[in-house]
């Protein structure tokens, strides 16, 4: 039997339906939030800064694939944490532990034990901020069973902590992304679309993807007037026409990077590229039968190919 749901807002994506906060047979109460992708339509990397970051411009987009999380609140013993990816660390390092902490120091509320369960569907070592976006529902899911009347900004401000992403991944829908990632602007929302996200089998490290960057001095410190210029304008080829991204410049020109893009746009993508530092590729389509064939036509060569719709 389905637990009841309560009247509560949900800052849940549409990735799937979920239940926002319920109980269980008088058990605690619990919260249920997605954790949306995301992806770069814009990054440009500038210069190293003195405390070690790349001033960044981004345009980010939230796309609806998602992972799941559950949080059940006043379970004593502190934070535990479950995952349905035995690969994936579920102690102290993990960005979802680290969220949970971060809440409960910046609210000062005592922690009477929360148990977080992670259903892993976004890939790792993607560039699709999966666990940044993981981290933010943490966040999101904690305020609605401790600190309902908590702002928005105060979550923002404990994502800075935890990562650069975090904060968009907190925020959501269509945003530009200054400083390190953490200074945000909501956007006009990108025209709807669906993506099909592609994510190979070769990963890439981000700090040597930086260090590239910083070797071969291919900085790139424009704005961007462009894509935002299209988003105003409502023009999806535009957005796709503007697309960019520096770390696609440290690639190898026979990188399988190229070659996945090369596929979207046979598949009839508006426009493709890689997302963050890697590796996975997104394509923009204006048609979702046309971006569910796409994702099914690549699931043959890469498995981890999934379909989602603008966010």
């Amino acid at each position: 039997m389905l637990p009841q749901a309560a009247e509560v807002p949900s800052a849940a994506s549409d990735c799937q339906e979920v239940t926002p906060m319920f109980r269980i047979r008088g058990g605690p109460p619990a919260a249920t939030e997605t954790a949306a992708a995301k992806v770069n339509l814009l990054l440009r990397v500038g210069h190293r800064r003195e405390d070690g970051y790349h001033e960044l411009v981004s345009v980010m987009q939230s796309v609806g694939v998602c992972d799941t999380l559950t949080v059940t609140a006043h379970t004593g013993g502190g934070i535990q944490l479950t995952c349905d990816e035995p690969g994936l660390a579920t102690d102290g390092t993990n960005l979802c532990y680290k969220a949970a902490v971060k809440f409960f120091s910046y609210t000062d509320i005592e922690n009477d034990g929360v148990a977080i369960h992670l259903q892993k569907r976004l890939p790792m070592q993607a560039g699709l901020g999966g666990g940044s976006a993981d981290g933010a529902a943490v966040l999101r899911a904690l305020r609605r069973l401790y600190a309902p009347d908590l702002p928005d900004a105060d979550l923002e401000l404990m994502a800075e902590d935890l990562g650069s992403d975090v904060p968009f991944c907190v925020r959501g829908g269509t945003a530009l992304a200054r400083g390190r990632g953490e200074k945000l602007e909501s956007l006009p929302a990108l025209p709807t679309c669906w993506f099909v996200l592609v994510k190979p089998e070769l990963a890439f490290s981000t700090a040597k993807m930086y260090g590239l960057i910083d070797q071969r001095r291919c900085f790139d410190e424009s704005g961007a007037e462009a894509v935002i210029a299209a988003l105003r304008a409502g023009d999806l080829k535009a957005v796709c026409a503007a697309m960019d991204n520096t770390f696609e410049r440290v690639l190898p020109p026979d990188s399988e990077i190229f070659a996945i893009r090369q596929r979207l746009a046979g598949l009839g993508a508006l426009g493709a590229m890689m997302t963050g530092s890697g590796s996975a590729v997104f394509g923009v389509f204006d048609k979702e039968e046309t971006a569910c064939v796409a994702a099914a036509a690549l699931r043959g060569t890469y498995p981890a190919a999934f379909c989602g719709k603008s966010e």
